[in-house]
């Protein structure tokens, strides 16, 4: 009996599914509707397994038979790395209890009402991944005695990405202006008074690189995410852009009361990589690290390496990371702090493992906090 930890893993017999196909295909008027409709629409059984679909369906999934899909459940159809994770496939897995899918499916199932819930969807197919944002509804439906559900999918990646980079970039423009604002009234105060203008001018030189860094960044995240940027490759030192990472946050106002360090024991490595995707990878993790921080906790960076090959850095935290954070926390749009916000980590395993050809993960425990990693090679 396969094993789930969410939802019911029992699946109908083949001998069923193609069945329930037959007389689905057999109904021209089941053909003509489903063909007529714009969206991604399948049609399933109780057990969530595919046994019907259109045209617009076979054109998202980039397949030419449907009876390839038949039997399959919606996540292991467009390779979810949730539906491999357990044998139950989609839907049974410890990750699958937050799937907009799955939840709309159920609920639709169990109050025979139609339900609408967005969904976040790692995809990994022929080593490559994607990120999908999914509208997805789940209709009750009745024919020849039996019932099914009616899975419409809406695809909404790009107008979700759309709305989040334009959030997101004016929040950290308008922080970063705000502080070179703040700085520049300083200076107009004390215009008659040399003593201490230096430090001032040097901050507000040093807050308007984070101004244009910012901005450089998340037009490299732009073009990350549409296929179309040509990183930068240099020799760069692992310490020193540990260093730079710290300098660089030094006076976010996240950093304030809390104890920022570079452990001692970090190995200064020499890599060739983009310096650029690289540094806007660790000033996330180190930025995600100071949000999750208490006022008076440490903070703590390290570096070492791995093999001949490879380097790893880490930031570590004391903060644990519930469960239900920790199943989405690479995804796209996900965040723990509302709307507008979820980009940080989603761009850290973006930038990493498409262009420096490298991993990010994470341990989280409630004994021994959280800690980030990225592991990339050193040429």
């Amino acid at each position: 009996m396969k094993t789930t930890y969410f939802a019911p893993a029992e699946r109908a017999s083949e001998t069923k599914i193609k069945s329930d196909f037959d007389s689905l295909e057999k109904s021209e008027y089941i053909r003509t509707i489903i063909n007529a409709l714009p969206e991604v629409v399948a049609i399933l059984n109780r057990e969530r397994q595919i046994v019907f679909g259109n045209e617009a369906l076979l054109k998202f999934l980039g397949i030419v038979d449907k009876e390839t899909l038949l039997g399959l459940r919606p996540g292991e159809a467009v390779k979810c790395i949730n539906s491999t994770l357990n044998d139950g496939g989609c839907g049974t897995s410890k990750n699958c209890k937050y799937c907009g899918a799955v939840n709309a499916i159920m609920e639709s199932q169990m109050t025979m009402q139609k339900v609408t819930k967005e969904c976040r969807i790692t995809s990994k197919k022929d080593d490559k991944t994607e990120f999908l944002d999914l509208r997805v509804t789940s209709s009750p439906f009745m024919f020849k005695g039996t019932y099914y559900s009616i899975l419409s999918i809406d695809d909404i990646s790009d107008a979700k990405r759309r709305k989040m980079l334009e959030k997101i970039f004016f929040h950290d423009v308008i922080n970063i202006a705000g502080g070179l604002k703040g700085i520049t009234d300083i200076l107009v105060a004390t215009s008659n008074n040399n003593n201490g203008n230096e430090e001032y001018i040097k901050l507000v030189n040093k807050m308007g690189g984070e101004l244009l860094e910012e901005i450089m960044s998340q037009r490299a995240l732009s073009y990350a995410e549409k296929g179309e940027l040509q990183p930068e490759v240099t020799n760069i030192s692992s310490v020193q852009l540990l260093k730079e990472t710290v300098y660089y946050l030094s006076h976010h106002s996240n950093s304030q009361s809390k104890n920022i360090f570079i452990d001692e024991s970090a190995e200064p490595v020499i890599i060739l990589t983009a310096e650029v995707l690289l540094k806007r990878v660790l000033i996330n993790m180190l930025k995600n690290a100071l949000d999750a921080s208490k006022k008076g906790e440490d903070v703590c960076l390290n570096c070492k390496k791995d093999g001949d090959d490879f380097v790893i850095f880490t930031v570590h935290n004391n903060a644990y990371m519930p469960d239900n954070v920790q199943a989405q926390i690479f995804q796209r749009s996900f965040s723990t702090k509302g709307e507008g916000h979820g980009l940080g980590t989603y761009s850290m395993k973006l930038l990493t493992e498409r262009y420096l050809n490298g991993k990010v993960g994470f341990t989280s425990s409630p004994e021994k906090g959280t800690e980030f990693f990225v592991r990339i090679p050193r040429k």
